[in-house]
């Protein structure tokens, strides 16, 4: 038998962060995050960036390195009250701008104030993207089934009271592996904030069970492994991607199957 519940490296637990609208605060917030070796995709409106030259632009993506950017409509509008062709405009719109700042391609979405509907999910997959989160707060650790549909675990106001719960048992295959917190830096506002925002990264940092990754990141992986070849009797993997994979077999052994390389098991 083979399962899909283990990540780069063999590791079973995998801590994201993802933060709005790109506030003055994600300077500090990524300072912190640099700090804890911890990785967040911020996603950031296009319209705020318009009309500056290429120096300014690049010193924003500089800012960024080492995290993803990725989509937040090109104004913040409400995309469940809009037609198509402003879901569209608001999209692309906000993909242009943001591949100038990153200098790769801007896949990635969150709702803005969380708002979308069926018809503007369409769109915005036409438009190349490939995961949105909403914000809507799942608490239990759970991977998407849909990748539009990306619920988070928590806001950050609420993740100091779930780390233990998240913590124990990191080798548990019963236990969902997935610890997503979201919210806005500029929520973060006395230092009472930042120190609480600082211990959250203390404890999550520096595990060698936890993989610490951007959501696009995630979104890859996971879409990597559906695509494996798997002989009948799951003796032979054929890895036809780009992507290093580890998968579980028999609920005991961690199988590594190079990119582009193909594994026979004994």
């Amino acid at each position: 038998m083979i399962q899909f519940n283990v990540f780069p490296g063999g590791k079973k637990r995998i801590v994201t962060f993802s933060y709005d609208d790109g506030s003055e605060n994600d300077k500090r917030l990524i300072s912190l995050f640099n700090k804890y070796s911890l990785k967040s995709t911020f996603h950031l409106n296009g319209k705020k960036y318009a009309g500056l030259d290429a120096d300014a632009l690049a010193g924003i993506g500089k800012l960024y390195s080492g995290h993803e950017i990725a989509c937040h409509t090109l104004s913040h509008g409400w995309c469940a009250n809009m037609p198509d062709i402003s879901v569209l405009s608001e999209t692309l719109g906000d993909r242009i701008i943001l591949e100038k700042i990153a200098g790769y391609p801007v896949c990635g979405m969150s709702y803005p104030s969380g708002s979308f509907s069926e018809a503007s999910i369409n769109v915005m997959k036409s438009c190349g993207i490939v995961y949105s989160r909403t914000t809507v707060s799942n608490k239990n650790f759970a991977l998407p089934e849909n990748f539009m549909l990306w619920h988070p675990t928590c806001h950050h106001r609420e993740a100091e009271q779930l780390i233990d719960a998240f913590m124990e048992n990191l080798d548990s295959e019963w236990k969902r592996p997935l610890f997503y917190i979201w919210g806005h830096s500029h929520e973060l506002r006395t230092e009472q904030d930042w120190e609480k925002m600082e211990h959250i990264c203390a404890a999550l940092a520096g595990n060698n069970k936890i993989w610490y990754a951007a959501n696009i990141e995630i979104y890859r992986y996971m879409t990597a492994c559906r695509q494996l070849i798997i002989s009948a009797d799951e003796n032979i993997i054929v890895n036809p991607t780009s992507t290093d994979i580890w998968v579980e077999k028999d609920k005991k052994d961690i199988i590594f199957i190079p990119a582009g390389k193909t594994v026979t098991l004994d």
